[in-house]
């Protein structure tokens, strides 16, 4: 209460009588104007939420933009960007210091600077890059004829190398272009990259060249980061454009002056190195860098340990970290990926609201928490997990991410789900019981994998490699080797394959060796068991294939799969066509789409409401995505590489989408038993098709969010697992249970290969639409049951269906699921509207 009055007083004291006047300059060398605008928010003294303000007058410099705000601010943040968001003209956020209510501004197009005076607006390079040893590439502002002109030159610390040619880098361009390549006579050697290497070209300001593609020759395949012991501490870089590296020294988490500064080796490779005598165990470290004329300080980012929101890294002893019994905790078995049962979660979620009756809540420790109740007794928590029976949990990002302060606990006011890392191979400190101290986060996240494995559940890491929070100060990884580790375009702009402003170059080689080092990490020192990848559409095909082959080395039932697309609109490297064959696993949206309709428009019904024309999409994804026959085929050449489900964090809840869908309905009036019948309906048919089954946490008892459908930073009261609806849906929760005891009973619904289910699976001719049913026969996979039928009716009324000969034992029908015989039926069968029955036989 008593902040809510402080920030309640610091907004009238900006807003009464107070006014900030900002003007804002802005150049571009192409003089294209159109679209492009300003979105400015507040930031000092209190941070506020943005806005767009358009260029509305022009002068001699370019077009300009009066600012007015009705608040007494000391600083704003401002970007420049086309329309809503289709790119940045700088990739970072930037900010603007204002004086006695005002501030003037003058903006260059592509230059990250802002000026409080006019700048020159003369030519200049927008970027240089080294692309090989001989050959760099520039953008300019202004085009010149590479046919005829050639005064440009190219100086290492001063001294001219030769250039050999001036071309087009671009081959549909014209000879006269922004766009050229130049040629060296002699190479760059190692030794140059980490000098200032420059592009002169007369009438152009003289410009540095980044070091970009031709670093990919200077791999390192050794260990980075620090390697300790008792009696000395070794710290390895890869930084082979700095002139200079050095390890800074601190004996706290919060001094702000190293006690000692130690300067590195250059070793080779791009590799600095340095050995500290002593036992370093508790210290905290930096490094500075000096490269391209500046010295930049950065957290390691092959960190193992962190201080309070990653202001510095820590060395310390791992093995302290290791609960009791470490060495015993041993993976829950597993014969095939095809038997997982995945469960996806968020740490604050499952236990985050008071009737979780957790004590810690929303911390890794709170999931070791055993037996604990919610309302009328249901089970919470890793209970909750336990009893429902799944195999596998998935875990929303855990890994060091940048949103809120890790002190501050309070997830009513500061929730995120994670996906803005900043630190890939530390966890993140918000759900540890104590941030300050490096050692805690680490051993929390042991105990909870610890206890998790001691249970028969396996864990997933969702990683989120294509992106990072921020770039350049905000990027332990710019910061080491600027640009090299994103993606950028011919101007040096970040690309925006991700949506949020920057997108990592897993296609570099130690980008590459970065990602691997990171996913076998965590399966060597926190005994991790799989990993979702997020946006794995943007990550090569090379690095996927050579990490699945490194992870399988250890354990082939380590499973792995991804979202195989990225941003909106952007190229998709490693997709749904590219993973036959690979043991990594992609979600089936199409599967899931044809279930519950569109996820972008929430009116739009799927087959669990009745939609007519899923029955072709369905069958794909009940026979695993293989090529069944001509018609039912798709992505996959073995059901290991789909990931069956119909909801996930992303979007509406199943039980919100299908709620406004039938809204829509001018046929049917829906109500809550009917709403439920598509809950039950839909955990079916993911359950019994061939596959692996994705179910998003409080899937089972009809979770609701309010309706929000991006709930990334809402509260905890939106996002938290309410365990009251468990207890009001505890028959949608018992059916779910069911199903799950049924899939792992019954290896039939788990076969292995596509041939399995090509010799096995044989679909049956409905006369009504919206069926589907087909039959698993045979003892399919060994199964103890030897003919088995399912049906899934998408009528809202009930039909009667005519059943194969001879007399059935139905085990899920409409109401309850399992593997205990509700009934034995034959001839013909009535099936409740919106349902699934399993049936079986063995004579």
């Amino acid at each position: 209460m008593k902040k809510f009055v402080f920030f309640l007083f610091i907004l009238l004291s900006l807003t009464l009588f107070a006014e900030t006047t900002i003007i804002v300059h802005y150049h571009r060398f192409d003089n294209n104007y159109d679209g492009w605008n300003l979105w400015i928010w507040p930031m000092k003294p209190v941070a506020m939420e943005g806005k767009a303000y358009q260029f509305t007058e022009k002068d001699d410099f370019g077009v300009v933009a009066k600012i007015v705000l009705d608040m007494d601010l000391e600083q704003v943040g401002i970007i420049v960007r086309l329309n809503e968001w289709q790119m940045k003209d700088v990739a970072k956020d930037r900010f603007i210091d204002i004086k006695n209510g005002k501030a003037e501004v003058w903006i260059l197009q592509g230059v990250e600077e802002i000026y409080t005076t006019k700048p020159d607006t003369s030519p200049r390079v927008f970027f240089a890059a080294a692309k090989s040893k001989n050959t760099i590439e520039a953008y300019l502002t202004n085009p010149i004829d590479t046919k005829t002109f050639k005064d440009i030159k190219v100086t290492v610390d001063g001294v001219e190398r030769k250039v050999l040619s001036i071309e087009k880098a671009d081959p549909t361009d014209i000879s006269k272009t922004n766009y050229i390549r130049i040629t060296l006579k002699d190479q760059l050697t190692e030794d140059d990259l980490r000098k200032n290497v420059q592009l002169h070209i007369k009438g152009f300001k003289p410009a540095t060249v980044y070091m970009l593609d031709i670093l990919d020759d200077y791999y390192y395949d050794g260990e980075l980061g620090y390697i300790y012991t008792p009696d000395y501490t070794i710290f390895r870089t890869w930084s082979p454009v700095s002139k200079k590296a050095s390890v800074l020294l601190y004996k706290t988490g919060e001094d702000e002056t190293p006690y000692q500064i130690i300067d590195m080796k250059y070793i080779g490779n791009g590799v600095w190195e340095a050995k500290v005598n002593g036992n370093l165990d508790g210290v905290f470290y930096k490094y500075r860098f000096e490269s391209y004329g500046k010295i930049r300080e950065t957290i390691d980012y092959y960190s193992k340990a962190v201080y309070k929101n990653s202001a510095k890294s820590a060395v310390i002893d791992l093995s302290k970290t290791n609960p009791p019994n470490w060495e015993k905790d041993v993976r829950p078995y597993m014969e095939k990926l095809e038997d997982a049962i995945i469960y996806e979660i968020h740490i604050a979620d499952m236990t985050g609201l008071d009737n979780s009756g957790v004590k810690n809540k929303a911390t890794y420790i709170g999931l070791t928490e055993e037996n604990t109740k919610g309302p009328g007794g249901v089970s919470t928590g890793l209970s909750h997990l336990v009893e429902l029976g799944v195999t596998h949990v998935h875990i929303l990002p855990v890994f060091d991410f940048y949103t809120g302060d890790e002190a501050e606990r309070d997830f009513e006011k500061s929730y995120n789900w994670g996906y803005d890392p900043v630190l890939f191979t530390v966890p993140e400190g918000r759900y540890s019981t104590n941030p300050y101290d490096p050692y805690v986060r680490i051993k929390e996240v042991k105990q909870m994998v610890q206890k998790f494995h001691e249970k028969g559940l396996r864990v997933i890491l969702d990683m989120v490699f294509p992106h990072t929070f921020g770039i350049g100060e905000l990027s332990p990884f710019d910061q080491t080797v600027p640009y090299y580790f994103y993606r950028s375009d011919k101007t040096g702009a970040y690309l925006n394959e991700t949506g949020v402003g920057n997108v990592i170059a897993s296609e570099r080689p130690m980008m590459r060796k970065y990602i691997i080092d990171t996913v076998l990490y965590w399966i060597n020192e926190y005994h991790i068991d799989g990993y979702r990848f997020d946006q794995m559409g943007l990550i090569d095909k090379k690095t996927m294939t050579e990490l699945e082959k490194a992870v399988h080395a250890i354990d082939p039932t380590i499973i792995l799969y991804g979202e195989p697309w990225g941003g909106w609109g952007a190229p998709i490297r490693f997709g749904k066509n590219d993973v036959a064959g690979t043991h990594i696993a992609v979600f089936n949206d199409e599967f899931r789409d044809a279930l519950r309709g569109s996820v972008f428009n929430a009116k739009v019904k799927g087959f669990l409401l009745g939609a007519i024309g899923k029955e072709t999409r369905i069958k794909r994804g009940v026979v695993g995505s293989i090529h069944y026959d001509n018609r039912i085929k798709s992505f996959a050449s073995d059901p290991e590489e789909t990931i069956n489900y119909v909801a996930a964090h992303d979007n509406h809840t199943l039980w919100d989408k299908n709620y406004l869908a039938a809204q829509q309905d001018k046929k049917y009036n829906w109500t809550d038993e009917m709403l439920r019948n598509a809950q039950k309906l839909a955990g079916a048919i993911i359950l019994t098709s061939q596959g692996i089954p994705f179910i998003h946490a409080g899937q089972d008892f009809a979770r609701t969010k309010k309706f929000n459908d991006n709930s990334y930073n809402a509260p905890i009261s939106i996002n938290g697992l309410d365990y009251q609806r468990k207890l009001e849906y505890i028959d949608v929760f018992e059916y779910y249970k069911g199903l799950i005891k049924l899939r792992k009973e019954h290896p039939a619904f788990r076969l292995t290969s596509a041939e399995e289910i090509r010799n096995h699976l044989k679909f049956l001719k409905s006369k009504t639409r919206r069926v589907v049913s087909f039959m698993i026969t045979g003892n399919a996979r060994n199964d103890s049951w030897k003919d088995i039928l399912v049906i899934y009716n998408g009528n809202v009324k009930p039909i009667v269906y005519e059943l194969p000969s001879g007399e059935w034992n139905v085990v899920v029908n409409g109401k309850k699921a399992g593997t205990d015989v509700i009934e034995k039926v034959s001839g013909t069968i009535t099936l409740e509207g919106i349902s699934a029955y399993v049936l079986y036989k063995n004579q």
